[in-house]
């Protein structure tokens, strides 16, 4: 397995500017593969994405080292990147007249990203093997508020994408980690992606900042609950969903007063993230994203065995009745974002989408004030309230029908958590209404009151 070189940074550096100058990025690689969208790497598909790369231009041959795990010729490699300076850094390594990328080197919108290789179908082969950007990766960067900030601290950093991106509007920040292989890395992609205030430090969760605190701490944790140990970036070696709660409940001690923490969970009981952060002395936003049965919890971490049958069906078996052992009816994934404030604490749950990725940081801004408000409104009839200016309102009608009668209206943000409420003609006309210099009791009576409440909580409707 690679060991990366990270003590000539400016080797990386000048690296990093020859990929740029290939048009190694997100829409270069696109443009390669006449792709639209994002680029979904499969490794049964490799025979069609080779024979989409334009031949003879270096963007392929760097396509062929970085993602898609094949062997270019030595001539071809030249063409694209300095090999033997590459070669010195642990990125490939030179096979007769043959060049072999050893690293993923992942464009992520503006970020270069170096990690252990990624195949969809078979685990790594060592247990402090480091990942790059995966969805929840994107679902925690989509969630944290990106303010200017003094200190930030990610925990668990991995191969410190989340440690980069706030580097942005932090001063400082920290990522720790316990597998040494993941620092790294970490340090590579700091150096690539031209980040100089992350401090990079050795350990197990808290133990590298004690004592300290910060603005801003975000976390992907090692969240699976299941009868699996030894993955460092999966498995936490403690039963159920006690890792998280855990580590849910030692946040706050390292939060200043109004820091915020992102981190994604799991948990096994309707109201347990509830119970973790009682006491703690912050607001929460509990965020539910997926929720499995034991069989397809057990069936979605185990989709590496789908080319052998009976080694999948034996997982399948194993890991439901290790959830039956335990009690275990069902799996919840999702996030918590909490807020160190002094006084009486408030606690919110949404179910958005999970499969909706972008970014969000307003909108958990806005479900923040929203609570505030919520909690000090005296009355909320006499307040003045307007919808969101991000609002969205869908209407579908049925042509055939005359007067256009609206057969279905759908609520949504532009952008945000991908909240949806379906809406009646009665509704449409409040939020028409809704225009910030009238009471809501002048535009609504009683009756309309946990609608209205209800939208507030999710964002289409604000204070004026």
């Amino acid at each position: 397995m690679t060991e990366l070189r990270v003590d000539d940074e400016a080797a990386i550096v000048e690296l990093r500017r020859g990929l740029d100058a290939a048009g190694y990025t997100v829409e270069g690689i696109q443009r390669a593969l006449g792709l639209d969208g994002p680029f979904a790497r499969e490794t049964a598909e490799i025979p069609y994405y080779l024979r989409l790369l334009p031949p003879g231009e270096a963007i392929s041959a760097l396509v062929k080292l970085f993602l898609l795990d094949v062997p270019v010729p030595r001539a071809e490699a030249e063409e694209a990147l300095a090999v033997d300076r590459a070669e010195r850094l642990g990125l490939v390594e030179i096979e007769a007249d043959d060049v072999r990328g050893l690293v993923d080197l992942v464009p992520r919108e503006e970020l270069l990203v170096a990690s252990d290789r990624f195949r969809d179908d078979r685990l790594p082969e060592r247990p402090d093997h480091v990942y790059g950007p995966t969805p929840p990766t994107r679902a925690l960067a989509s969630l944290t508020v990106r303010r200017p900030v003094s200190r930030a601290l990610d925990l668990g950093t991995g191969s410190g994408t989340q440690a980069i991106l706030a580097a942005a509007h932090a001063e400082r920040v920290v990522g720790t980690d316990v597998n040494p292989r993941a620092l790294r890395f970490a340090r590579f992609n700091a150096v690539a992606n031209g980040v100089s205030n992350l401090d990079l430090r050795e350990g197990d969760l808290f133990e590298p900042v004690e004592g300290e605190r910060f603005d801003l701490v975000v976390c992907n944790p090692p969240y699976l609950v299941a009868p699996s140990e030894g993955y460092a970036f999966r498995d936490s070696g403690v039963r159920g969903d006690q890792f998280c709660a855990e580590l849910v409940r030692r946040v706050p001690e390292h939060l200043t007063e109004g820091g915020l923490a992102h981190l994604l969970v799991s948990w096994t009981q309707a109201d347990e993230p509830r119970r973790w952060v009682e006491g703690g002395g912050c607001d929460a936003i509990l965020l539910r994203y997926l929720t499995f049965s034991p069989l397809g919890h057990a069936a979605q971490w185990n989709r590496h065995l789908l080319g052998d049958p009976d080694a999948y069906g034996a997982a399948l078996d194993r890991w439901t009745e290790w959830y039956r052992e335990q009690g275990i009816g069902e799996i919840v994934w999702g996030a918590i974002v909490l807020r160190k404030r002094a006084g009486r604490n408030w606690f919110w749950a949404g179910s958005p989408p999970g499969e909706r990725v972008v970014s969000a940081d307003r909108h958990v801004l806005r479900i923040l004030a929203t609570q505030d408000f919520l909690a000090t409104a005296p009355e909320l009839l006499e307040e003045r309230l307007a919808a969101a200016p991000d609002a969205l309102l869908a209407l579908a009608f049925h042509l055939e029908r005359r007067g256009g009668a609206v057969d279905r209206a759908l609520l949504r943000l532009d952008g945000g958590l991908g909240f949806e409420v379906g809406v009646d003609e009665r509704t449409i006309e409040l939020l028409r209404a809704l225009d910030g210099t009238r009471a809501l009791r002048e535009v609504a009576g009683d009756a309309a009151l946990p609608v209205v409440r209800r939208l507030l909580e999710l964002g289409f409707v604000v204070p004026a």
